[in-house]
């Protein structure tokens, strides 16, 4: 599955030069109803949270699914958000939450036919990057959804430990023990595909 760059994408505008006093100024007025002040936040997190949700969900139309419905949710639910926090943990939070729900409501499919993987080439031949980006891929799928989002946000997204257990509504530990279960079962997946 490839995602696809829309132009919003290649805009520039809130890239990750811009201050972040001009990002608060922008959320400012998003927050008092500022209609494009929001579509400048949309642009500047379009990708992240696409790219989010298609590591949490595996199917790009889910993905575009989640990406608009946590954007109409930002929208309805920004008065909400503490601007003496960072913006982004809080939208994560809420990609997160839309990407269970979605989850619950539709199974688990990936957009990999991970038959046609084992039944290609010779085992013992050395994968491309492709392949093996594919297998994992196919491996988090397989994961429980609170293990994927752990993992995922850990080490995929580079949170922190503390920001995961937040994001995700647990404690520390429950999360450490869910990232160190998840990474244990990709590692049997990735043997197991590999022979």
């Amino acid at each position: 599955m490839e995602l696809r760059a829309s132009p919003l994408w290649m805009t520039g505008i809130g890239s990750e030069g811009d201050s972040g006093i001009e990002f608060a100024r922008v959320l400012e007025r998003a927050v008092s109803g500022d209609v494009s002040a929001f579509e400048q936040i949309v642009i500047r997190y379009e990708r992240r949270v696409l790219t989010l949700a298609w590591r949490l969900l595996g199917r790009g139309e889910d993905a575009e699914d989640a990406s608009q419905e946590v954007f109409l949710r930002a929208f309805r639910f920004l008065h909400r958000f503490d601007s003496r926090r960072p913006f982004e943990p809080w939208l994560v939070k809420l990609t997160v939450n839309v990407c269970r729900d979605i989850g619950r409501k539709r199974p688990v499919v990936t957009d990999l036919d991970t038959e046609s993987l084992r039944a290609r080439g010779d085992p013992h031949q050395e994968w491309s990057a492709e392949e093996q980006k594919q297998i994992l891929h196919a491996a988090l799928q397989d994961l429980p959804g609170k293990e994927r989002a752990a993992v995922v946000l850990r080490d995929i997204e580079g949170f922190s430990t503390a920001e995961v257990a937040e994001i995700l509504g647990s404690s520390e530990t429950t999360v450490r023990s869910q990232i160190s279960t998840a990474r244990l079962k990709i590692r049997k997946a990735l043997k197991r595909r590999r022979i």
